[in-house]
């Protein structure tokens, strides 16, 4: 469960910073009503997501969690 807990913690503070970094970027160009800067910030944040998930998906595989048995019996209410 470890590896599974780091993998949250990078995950949330890559999230946090391409949110400090492209999301302010992004939300002062539309305060400014900038279409040039919110084209363009927009697109820097856009790629920054893509690149993290790009990370992500070469990041060492986790092992699946322990699938549960949800199943429930079944009971005839019409028999």
């Amino acid at each position: 469960m470890y590896e599974r807990e780091q993998l949250e913690v990078w995950a949330l503070r890559r999230a946090e910073e391409i949110v400090l970094r492209e999301g302010v970027g992004l939300m002062q160009a539309a305060q400014w009503l900038d279409k040039k800067m919110t084209v363009r910030t927009s697109k820097q944040l856009r790629n920054a997501i893509c690149n993290s998930l790009l990370e992500a998906m070469a990041l060492p595989k986790l092992p699946s969690p322990p699938e549960q048995n949800l199943s429930q019996p079944r009971i005839d209410i019409g028999a």
